[in-house]
This record gives structure tokens, sequence and C-alpha cells, in this order.
């Protein structure tokens, strides 16, 4: 697109400066594509200041110090110098972004509000047909009934919509019914609700899509409005600068001696760039890399907003493509309304058809009768060229031989009749116009149809312009269209006769009177110079002398031999005289009465070219305003069809863009499709190996089959051998079983029987030995057992004191519990060998073995004494278990303390964490405050304990020259950064120590009193700005007072662009130059201009818009080279060699060129006699030369020629151009000097010495 947010044209795309374009697989909708994110800045850290000083008394180790300040100064500036250029360039890449989403949204909202305004037509023409719609739902019925009142005639079968069926002609209404389909109307009368709600609903439905993009656009553009960047300009320059002073003081410090003083100065500068300047050189670059970060996250933000808005517009793209083809394809889609239109218009309908009628059928009988008149006339025309052809044959056929031949003539026919219509007659017609008018109060219907009646009488087109002949056609076309003028032609004619004959009478009148009022003005303006002697009478003379006259001369001649000779030459001479006076009186009469007559010719002529030229005037009036209706339109068919045509392109590219889309994706479908069908190809191909390769598994596995097949057969014949075998051993083991226990039972089971013979076989191993033996035994085993678990007991007791030693013993006690366990359950068996042996005995005892009472006895005890010890045991092991659960819960309840102090430890970091930046911020707050507190010129004392804030233009001043910074009490609020440590302190008692001094160095620094300072300084500064505004209010004022009065006053001692100036002829009238009138400031002359028309004039009154200040240099124009000139007000261009001294001035004469325009344009060339500056020749012979010459004008005279004449003597010629204030002064001061002297000028003008004083004053220089 282009910057204006229209699409690129390939025409077009040479002339465009810049073009943005969109990548679509990334704001396509939905869109699968991620942008792939930014890597972060590398990470910048500034590093501690050097602060190594070996020896502090020596001068090369503080110039070390110095040298590696300002190598890290200058490291950190060219670090940051790379910094900014990174942030610039990702601000540049944001604002590229942002400008481009711009673009995107300008052409979004164009086509939004095309569709918007395309919309607001569809919708005005919707909401009229709505109602049209509803009125016609409301009142069809009604109409309807209204049909069947109205009659009509019955002989019009041409009347009706083709689906009306045909009238039956044996059961005719006789009214407009019958026109009508009724069940039609009534099946069009319940659909149309249907329909007319159908497309309100898809009106409705239009609006509100139209609506949602026009309201998702505006939030839209709402949402993409670019975010301000972080101002950090000025950044880089105060880093430059801060590393420049550091440089600048190491050159110092390496330029100064070695002595006290020198290190002392050198030591107090370094602390001021400890203090000051290298951590704020850390802090800016530390900033600057908060800004790089900030806009690379930034940029990424912009990025992803940017996708996020462009996939939202494609959205927005597509609904509005959608809603514009529901808006172009906006219809009712149904005819019923039309069927109910016909009912309201069925009226109106017949009264055209009535009136239709009645036009063909008089157009008919016309042209009837101008054919059979054409055809006579033709006819009379023939026989009359016969009869002349025979008459002239007659006498000139003896000389030729020409055949007598027949006279062409004319054959009217008349082709191409109408069908019959009915014969109506216009008393018909108005009777059904007052029917509707009267009877079923149709007023528009009546009044629409009576026009029409009166059209039939209107003439047509070709009528009309027969009957002007003059205005809109020509003489030729009103003789050529004269030739069948009909009887409404010849009314038509008549009628513009009559308004041209009104017209004419008024034109009369009006030229009567114009007449009257010229005769008069001659009458009263015919100059003097017109009698032919200027002593004459202006009588008009008579052909015969009077009697007065008369008896003069007969006295005169009969005195006349008494005079002497001179007396009768005198008389002779009168006479002479009288007689050429008579024939003078008769030529003059006979002039006037000439003149008169030619004037009233020359009156008439122009009488009749004013008319001709209004005809012409009013004809091409009247063309003109047809033609500008024709462009007007004409104008606003090109903005539709321009804007038709933005559309359609608009629509294209659209239609080309989706084609391009579709081509992409049916390419990108044929491409996956291909590579679908390789992997099919190859895939089956993976298939057929698989399948031979089952196939020949198959094979395989048959023959493993067979083989297998016969192992188990191989195998189930040993199996049958080996079940024999174990029937045999069965059989034998039963046997040894039988001969060792023969009243026993045999168990069922093989292994039943081993365990049986086993046990057997171990009884009658043991049972040699003594029972006594064993049950001494056991019992010291039992006891031995208790003593272990009383140890056991007291053991865990002592582990319950600490965790440690409770697992410790927890352990030891599993495992002394395991071997227990092991040594009871050999116990246990060894009881269990005993009951056996003493259940074996008693079956011997029982069977009848030989025994005695006493080994009774023994058993019995030997009985007990396993019982005890198992009631013994079962005890023991109930107390292991109890020792166990409550080392079990002990372990539990360690780790809750573990998991409890683990999470008090991160509690207290985290609040060390927030306590130190806590800290931090209100250093930093302190910080600023103090620093603004600096920059707003204040200084901060103590005085008796007391923090006082003061102006330090006060303090300085109130300081003496002596007192250093220690003794004049200023304090610096800049806590110790030390301090900010106070949480990491080791002991409790520090860290009290510790945060005591960090609170007490906070407490320093006042609030209200900052607050007090800072709010007076406001108040003061308001204060003074109020009374500088009220200042400059009234120099605004003055200057504006000053400056209206001095636009209309007349500068005279010095000028400048904007002054207005009396421009008066110099003596030189060769060169015709013209000088500004001036006292004190000659040689400034006026550029002569079309305009000014100074031939005709005796002064100018003109206002200076340009002043070239120039220098006479006759050596370079003798050289060819163009003199030395410059422009006050503007740079003006070379002059050539002929302009170099217009006005024949000295060498080395400063002369001034000015442009001027006049004052008051339209003025007349000769002023009158109140107002000329110079009185005209006729004034100049009534006035008395004589009486006025006085002392005064002479005085005047000779001061006005000596300061003209020594112009060229003036230093003023010399001198440069007086400056601003200088001109101003001098210009207030002549104004109000000539502003005086006004008064006086029309007594000085009427002067005559006022014609010698303008010649001494035009002298020039």
């Amino acid at each position: 697109m282009t910057a204006r947010g229209k699409n690129v044209k390939i025409q077009t795309l040479a002339t465009e400066n810049e073009i943005f374009v969109y990548d679509r697989q990334y704001i396509s909708e939905p869109g699968d594509v991620d942008f792939p994110e930014l890597p972060p800045p590398e990470p910048f850290r500034p590093g501690t200041p050097p602060a190594i000083l070996k020896d502090v008394n020596d001068l090369q180790a503080w110039r070390n110090l110095y040298m590696t300040r300002c190598n890290w100064a200058m490291d950190i500036s060219s670090r940051c110098g790379s910094i900014d250029k990174n942030f610039r360039e990702h601000n540049e890449r944001s604002d590229v972004i942002n400008r481009a989403v711009g673009v995107a949204l300008e052409n979004l909202k164009s086509h939004v509000g095309n569709l918007e305004h395309r919309f607001q037509e569809a919708q005005s023409w919707a909401n009229s047909l709505l109602e049209e719609q509803q009125a016609a739902l409301d009142g069809w019925q009604r109409a309807l009934s209204t049909l069947n009142n109205i009659p009509a005639r019955k002989d019009f079968p041409l009347l009706g919509r083709p689906s009306t069926p045909k009238m039956d002609k044996d059961r005719p209404t006789g009214t407009l019914r019958d026109f009508v389909d009724v069940g039609e109307v009534q099946r069009a009368g319940s659909e149309a609700a249907a329909v007319s709600a159908a497309f309100a609903d898809s009106v409705h439905d239009i609006e509100k899509t139209i609506g949602d993009i026009a309201s998702d656009t505006q939030q839209l553009v709402d949402e993409a409005l670019a975010s301000n960047v972080n101002g950090v300009d000025g950044l880089l320059e105060e880093v430059e600068t801060l590393a420049k002073k550091i440089a600048s003081d190491y050159k110092h410090v390496l330029s100064l001696p070695n002595n006290q003083k020198t290190l002392a100065n050198i030591s107090r500068l370094a602390l001021s760039h400890t203090q000051d300047l290298l951590p704020s050189l850390a802090e800016i670059s530390v900033e600057l890399q908060a800004a790089l970060e900030h806009a690379v996250q930034r940029r990424g933000a912009v990025e992803k907003a940017a996708i996020v808005h462009m996939r939202t517009i494609s959205s927005l793209e597509s609904r509005l493509a959608d809603a514009r083809v529901r808006m172009v394809n906006l219809d009712v889609g149904s005819n019923a309304f039309e069927v109910i239109y016909s009912v309201f218009q069925m009226p109106m309908v017949y009264g055209s058809i009535l009136i239709e009628s009645v036009r063909r059928r008089e157009w008919s009988e016309k042209i009837k009768t101008d054919s059979l008149t054409l055809a006579e006339e033709m006819a009379v025309l023939r026989d009359e060229e016969q009869r002349r052809r025979k008459k002239w044959l007659k006498n000139m056929g003896d000389f030729m031989t020409v055949t007598d031949s027949t006279t062409p003539g004319i054959e009217v026919n008349l082709q191409g009749q109408d069908e019959e219509w009915p014969d109506v007659a216009r008393k018909e017609i108005e009777y059904y116009i007052d029917d509707l008018k009267t009877t079923h109060s149709l007023t528009n219907l009546a009044e629409q149809l009576t026009q029409q009646l009166k059209d039939l009488d209107a003439p047509t087109r070709q009528q009309r312009k027969r009957a002007k002949a003059f205005k809109q056609g020509s003489v030729f076309d009103l003789s050529r269209s004269s030739i069948l003028r009909a009887d409404d032609s010849v009314r038509s004619l008549q009628e513009e006769k009559t308004k041209l004959e009104e017209r004419l009478k008024g034109s009369d009148s009006r030229v009567r009177k114009l007449e009257d009022l010229l005769h008069r003005q001659s009458q009263l303006s015919r100059p003097p110079s017109g009698n032919f002697g200027p002593d004459f009478p202006g009588s008009p003379a008579s052909p015969h002398p009077d009697a007065l006259s008369r008896r003069s001369s007969v006295s005169s001649r009969r005195i006349s031999a008494t005079q002497s000779p001179e007396e009768k030459a005198l008389i002779q001479r009168i006479v002479t005289l009288e007689a050429e006076l008579v024939a003078e009186r008769d030529a003059v009469q006979r002039l006037r009465k000439e003149a008169h007559a030619e004037r009233q010719t020359n009156s008439d002529k122009y009488q009749e070219a004013q008319s001709t030229k209004k005809d012409l005037i009013g004809n091409l009036e009247a063309r003109q305003r047809e033609f500008e209706d024709e462009r007007r339109y004409l104008d606003s068919e090109l903005k539709k069809f321009r804007l038709r045509t933005e559309e359609m392109e608009e629509e294209l590219d659209r239609l080309m863009d989706s084609r391009e889309h579709g081509r992409q994706e049916i390419d990108d479908r044929m491409h996956q499709l291909e590579i679908d069908l390789e992997n099919a190809h190859s895939k089956s191909d993976e298939d057929a190996q698989i399948i031979s390769d089952l196939k020949a598994q198959i094979q395989t596995g048959q023959g493993h089959e067979k083989t297998t097949q016969a192992k188990v057969d191989d195998l189930e014949h040993r199996q049958m051998e080996f079940e024999q075998k174990h029937q045999e051993s069965c059989q034998a083991l039963q046997a040894i079983f039988l001969n060792l226990s023969p009243g026993g039972i045999v168990p069922l089971e093989l292994p039943d029987i081993i365990k049986a013979i086993e046990v057997l076989s171990e009884g009658l191993s043991i049972h040699a030995k003594s029972a006594e033996s064993s049950a001494s035994q056991a019992m010291t085993e039992n006891k031995a057992l208790k003593e272990q678990i009383r140890k056991f007991e007291s053991e865990a007791e002592e582990r319950t004191k600490s965790l440690d030693e409770c697992k410790a013993e927890l352990s030891r006690l599993n495992a002394e519990l395991s071997s227990a366990r092991s040594r009871s359950e050999e116990l246990t068996g060894e009881l269990d060998k005993e009951r056996s042996k003493f259940s074996s005995l008693h079956s011997r005892i029982a069977a009848g073995e030989n025994g005695s009472e006493s080994l009774r006895e023994q058993v019995a005890k030997e009985e007990r004494k396993p019982a005890e010890l198992s009631g013994k045991l079962a005890d023991a092991e109930s107390e292991v278990r109890n020792l166990k659960d409550q080392a079990t819960e002990r372990e539990r309840k360690a780790v809750a303390l573990s998991e409890t102090e683990e999470q008090a430890v991160a509690r207290f970091e985290a609040r060390g964490t927030k306590s130190f930046e806590l800290s931090n911020q209100l250093f930093a707050q302190v910080e600023k405050l103090g620093r603004m507190l600096e920059q707003l010129g204040f200084t901060i004392i103590q005085q008796d304990g007391q923090l006082l804030v003061q102006r330090a233009s006060k303090l300085s001043a109130s300081l003496g020259l002596g007192e250093s910074l220690a003794q004049s009490g200023i304090v610096s609020l800049k806590p110790d950064t030390a301090l900010l440590d106070w949480m990491k302190a080791e002991s409790l008692e520090d860290e009290d120590t510790k945060f005591s001094a960090f609170m007490e160095s906070l407490a320093q620094f006042d609030v209200a009193l900052f607050g007090d300072v800072v709010v007076k300084r406001v108040k003061d500064i308001e204060l003074l700005a109020r009374k500088w505004q009220k200042e400059a209010r009234g120099y605004r004022e003055k200057y504006h007072r000053v400056q209206s009065e001095a636009h209309d006053k007349i500068a005279y001692r010095s000028f400048k662009e904007g002054d207005l100036a009396l421009f008066l002829p110099t003596r030189n009238q060769a060169i015709r130059s013209w000088a500004a009138f001036n006292v004190g400031a000659p040689h400034y002359f006026l550029r002569e201009q079309d305009s000014h028309k100074l031939q005709a004039r005796d002064w100018l009154l003109a206002r200076i818009t340009k002043i070239e200040e120039r220098v006479v240099d006759l050596s370079k124009s003798m050289n060819g080279v163009a003199s030395d000139h410059r422009s006050l007000g503007d740079t003006s261009d070379g002059t050539s060699l002929a302009d170099e001294n217009p006005f024949e001035l000295s060498d080395g004469l400063r002369w001034y060129l000015l442009d001027a325009v006049e004052e008051k344009p339209g003025a007349p060339a000769t002023p009158g006699i109140a107002k000329s500056t110079v009185a005209s020749a006729h004034v100049d012979a009534k006035g008395s030369i004589r009486l006025k010459r006085g002392t005064d004008e002479g005085a005047i005279a000779k001061t006005l020629s000596r300061s003209l004449d020594s112009r060229r003597e003036s230093s003023n010629s010399k001198r440069g151009t007086p400056t601003p204030s200088q001109h101003a002064l001098d210009s207030t001061t002549d104004l109000v000097r000539l502003a005086e002297a006004d008064a006086g000028s029309q007594s000085r003008e009427a002067a005559p010495i006022f014609d010698e004083v303008r010649r001494d004053l035009l002298s020039g220089p």
C-alpha cells in the first residue's frame, strides 16, 4: 500500500516515495505462524569507578587516578553511544511497524466509510420503500373497495396486468375493478406482510453488521494508537559532557605544578568527581541500558500487537466484503407489492389511457389533414410549374430540342396504422377528473391528470423551436420549418408576437426616457469650446437682424459724411463683422441640426445594437445556463463514476488478492497431495516388502511348527515315562512311611509324604537327647531376652532427648529387634520340636510303653515352661511394637520442625530484601528532593542544630571571601550509602545501631520545610509571571496603538518597508524619475510600474513594499561588472549595466530603489482642486498669481530648495540604513509633523508660489 492507505498500482509505482508490503502468512486469519522472538540486548554493567590512590601526597598518583577515571569514562561513553544507536534503531523499527498498521487502518477506514456512505443511500431507499410498503399494506383493501365505486368504460381490453384474466362480457361491472384480479390481490396482500418484514429484517441485519464493523474498526483504531516513547533524549549528550569534563580535568591536572596547593585543589576536584560526576555517569549509563531494554520489549510488543491488529483487519475486510455483497443483493424478492401497487395506480393508469386515447386520435386526425393539405399544395405547385414550362417552351422551342417531360410530383401515403383505440372525448376525461376529485377525494391524482390534460395543448419541441426563430435557432431554420406551418404553429407565433409587442412597448418607453436624459445631459455638459467666439451670446442666430441693429447701421451711414476716415474704416469693419456674424450663426444653426440628426441616427443604431446585443447575450446566457447545468450534471456523474471506478478497482484488487490467495492455496494443496502421493507410493512399496517378509516368515514358521510338533511328540513320550517313574517313587515312599509309622495315615501328595518322612527321621535322631537340658537352656535364653528388652526400653527413653540420637538408636533398635525376632523364631522352632517330642512320648505312653510317674510330672512341667516362654515372648513383642510407634511419631515431629524452620528462614530473607529495597527507595527520594532544591537555586545550611533552606545567591552574598564550605554550615542531604546495609549486620545490637543511624540521616530532611519552600517559590514565580504578563499586555496595546496611528501617516524623515510615502516627480524630466518627499533622507527613488500610471499624475501616495540599497560605482560600470547593491527587505537580483545608474547620480553616492503599491487604488488620475498638490492649468488661469506672494512662502521655498539641493553633500548619502529603532522614532516624528502640516496644505496648494516651490522641490539630486 501507499502511505495514503491506497493499493499500489503498477502505473504509479515509479512515482511513489514509499510503499508498505505485508506478508500474507502473518496476517491471514487464522494465523498459524508465530513471529520469532527478539533476542534481549547484551547485559551492561558500568562497574565501579576507579578509586585506587597509592599516596595522597604524590602528584603522580593523583594523575594516575585521573587517567584511570578518564579511560573509564571514555569507555562508558563509547558503550553508551552503541546503546543509544541500538535504542534509536529499535524505536525506528517500532515506528515503521506502527505506521504500517496505521496505513492498513486508513485503508480499512476508507472502505468502511465508503460502505457506510453507500449503506446510507441504500437505507434511505429502503426506508422510503418500507414506508411505501406499509402505506400499501394499510390501504390496499380500502383502495380495492374504492375501485368498485369508480366507473370505467367497458371497451378497454388492453388495460390490465398480463396475469389479469379477461373480462367476462356477460358479467361486466362497469368499474375499475374489472381490470384487477381480486384473488391475486388478496393473495399478494396476505403475502406482502411477511415479505416486508423479511425485507426490514434483512436491512436491520445489514445495518447491525455494518455498525459492528464500524465499531470494531473504531475500537481497533483506538487500540492501535502508538504508545509514546520514553524520553531519553539528551542522556547520551550528558554522558559525553561528563566524560569530556573528566577528560578536561585530567588534562588540567597534567598541567598543574607539584605543590601543596595543587594537591589540595586536585583532592577537592577528585572529591567532586567521586560524589557527583562518576555516580551520575554510572546512573545515566544504567538509564540508557534500561531504555534499550524497554525499546526491545516495546518493539516485541509492537510486533505482536501489529500481527494481532493486521489479523483483525483481515477479518474485518472479509466481513466488509460479505456485507457489501449482501447490500448489493438487497431486494424485496417478490412481486406481491407490484400487484398491490397496481390497485393504487389503477385510477391514474385509467386516466392516462383516456388522455393517451385523445392524444392519439387528435394526432392521427392532424396527420391526415396535414398530408392532404401537403398533397394539395404540391399538386398546385406542380400545375403551376407545368404551365410555366409550357409557356417557356412555346417561346423558346424554335431554338432548342428539348422534349416535354413530366414534372416530378409527390405522393403521400400513411403507413403503420395503430390499433383501434376507443373514441374518447375530452368532456369524458373532465367528468372522470371531477369524479375523482369530488366523490373519491383523490385530489393529487386529479391534479396530475389535469396537468396531463393541459399538456395536450402544449406545443411540441419542434413547434417551440419554430416559434423562437432567433434565440434558439437561425433564420434558415425558420424558413425551412415554415413550409408546412399548421394552425397551432400560427397560434404559437401569434402568442409570441403579442409578447414581443408588449416587450417592444416597454422598450420604446425606456428608449424615449433615455433619449430625453441623454439630450439634457448633452445640453448641460456641452463644453464652452464649442462656441465660435467667446464673447458671442449662446442664443440661436436669426437670418434677419433686429431693428436696433438696422437703425444703428443707417444712422452710421447718414453721418458717415461728417466722420473722419478712421471712423469710417471702423464702421465699415463693424458692418463686415456683423455680416460675418450672421453667416456664422447660420452655419452654427445648420451644424446643430446635422448634429441632432446624426445624434438621433446614432441613438437609433445604438438602441438597435443594444437590442441585438441583449438578444445575443440572452441567447448566450441561456446556452451558458444549459452548459452549466450540463457541466454540473456531468461533474456529478463524473464524481459518481470516479467513486464507482475506485470501488471497482478496490473490488478488482480484492478479487485479484483472493484469486492469488486461492491459487496459492491450490498450489500448496497440490504440492501437499503430491507429497502424500509420493509417501503413499513409498508406503505401498514398504507394505509390499513387509508382505513378502511375512510370507517368508510364514513359510519359516510352518517349518518351525513341524519341528515343534515333532518335539512335542517326543516330550509327551518322555512325560509318560516320567509319570510312570513318579508313580513307582510314590509307592516306594509310601512303603517307607508305613515302616517308620505303622499306625499313621499315609499323606496323599508326594511332598507331604517326603515332609512326613523327614519329620519322623528327625524325631528319631533327637529323641535320645535329654528333655531337662533342653528346658534349662530355654529358661536361660528367656531371661537373657528379658534383660535385653529392659535394656532396649532404657535406651529408647534416653534417645528421645534429641532427634539425631533417637534416629541412631532407632536404627540400632531395629537391628536388635530383627536379631531378637530371629532368636524368638529359633526358640519357637525349638519349642515346636519339643512339643513334637512330647507328643511322641505321650503317644508312646498311651500305646502302653513303659514309664514312671516322675516322668509324667516332668513332662507336665516341661509342657508348662514352653507356655510361659511363649507368653513372655508375646509381651516382649508388644513392647517392641510400642517403641517402634513412638520412634515413628518422634521422627514425624522432627520433620515438621525442620520444615517450619526453613519457612521462617525464607520469610526472614524476603523481609530483608524488601527492607533493602524500601531503604534504597527512601534514599533515592531524599536525593531527588535535594537535587530539586539545588536545581531551584536553594542551598541547605545548618544553624543552631536546625536545617534552613536559603537561596544560593543570598548565601553567597552573605558569606565572606575567606570562608570555606565547612565554615559556612552548608550540609548535604544525601544519606550515607553505607547505612543502606543495616539489615546485613552480624549481630542484633549492630543492626539496631545502624538502623537508628539510617533513620536519623533520613530525618535530617524536613518534608514540611521542603513543601513550604517549593510552594513559596511557585507563588513567587506566579506573581512575577502575572506582573510580566500585565506589562507585556500594556506594551502590546501600546505597540498596536502606535502602529495603528502610524499606519495612515506619511513618513518623510526615514523610510522602511510598510511606510506610507508621498512620491513626486523630480526636475530631471529626461529620465522621468520620481522620488519620495523627504527631509534629511534623500535619494529614495521609486521603481516605476504599469499600475502607477505616472504619465497622467502629479503625485503618488503609495506604501513601500521593498527597499533596495545601491551604491553608484562608475568604475565597475565601465569595466562591465555589475554594481554592488543590497536589499534591505529581501535579497535582490543582480542588475544589468544599463540599470547600474538609471538616475545619472555621481560616483560613490548611496541611493535606494523603492517598490511601492498605491494606497488607494482607483483614485482619479488628476486630483480635485481641494485635494490636489498641484493645481490644474484652468485653475491657475483663474487664480491671482500676485496676491499671495509673501515672505513665509518664500522662506519655505528657500528652506526646501536648500535641503533638497544639499542632498548630494549630505552625510546621509554615505551612511547606511538607519537602525530599526531610529526608523521607528523618525517615522513617528515625521507622522506627527506631517499631520500638523496637513491643516495648511489646502492654502499652500492654492497659492501661486507653490508652483515654484514644487519645481525647486522636485529638482532632484
